[in-house]
């Protein structure tokens, strides 16, 4: 009995959630905060034509989830990738368009008939530290263009849009393959320990 507690108690354990990133309404990447790093500091680095984003945060190393990712988390909502330009357009055709007024600033726009209840803008500067990325929720919902600043890095790699519902459920606990693994092994490990002991 105890071998099979030991052994549940080992999957619940184990069991990873989603791979999405969270963003946290404060935590320390949240811009403007005073332990934000380099460049991402203001929520008006990405403008649209309601009067901004919502949110902001950045700087994250490396990139941005993408199309193999599962996105960003804010407060229960998932943000799936949408579409992306990186001098080569990929991704759902929203009629994305940026135009860059040299490396580190420029314009961004998409079809007015875009219908996402909330977005986020990423912009992925060319060298680290990153990305950071851009909350467009409620009226902000709307924009359809603005401006964009990387005022980090060594000017733009991409731009990304996500789209997301805030009726989207949140995503199911997943294991990844190091986590079978090491969970296969464990209930192994149990098995065993459980032998030895009806021998002894």
């Amino acid at each position: 009995m105890k071998t099979r507690l030991l052994l549940i108690l080992g999957i619940f354990a184990l069991a990873g959630t989603a791979n999405a990133v969270p963003l946290l309404l404060n935590d320390t990447n949240t811009c403007g905060s005073l332990t934000s790093s380099l460049g991402v500091s203001a929520v008006g680095d990405v403008t649209g034509n309601l009067g901004g984003a919502t949110g902001c945060w950045g700087e994250f190393d490396g990139n941005d989830p993408g199309p193999s990712g599962d996105g960003f988390i804010i407060d229960g909502t998932t943000y799936d990738f949408l579409a992306k330009d990186d001098g080569d357009l990929s991704g759902t055709d929203i009629g994305l368009n940026i135009i860059s007024l040299g490396d580190t600033s420029g314009t961004w726009a998409f079809d007015a008939d875009f219908s996402g209840d909330a977005f986020l803008i990423v912009l992925k500067a060319a060298s680290q530290p990153g990305y950071g990325v851009w909350l467009f929720d409620g009226a902000a919902a709307s924009s359809t263009s603005g401006t964009w600043t990387v005022a980090w890095g060594a000017g733009l790699s991409h731009f990304a849009v996500y789209a997301g519902d805030p009726g989207d459920p949140p995503d199911p606990p997943t294991i990844s393959e190091p986590g079978i693994l090491s969970l296969m092994a464990f209930g192994l490990l149990l098995l065993g320990l459980g032998r030895r002991r009806t021998r002894s």
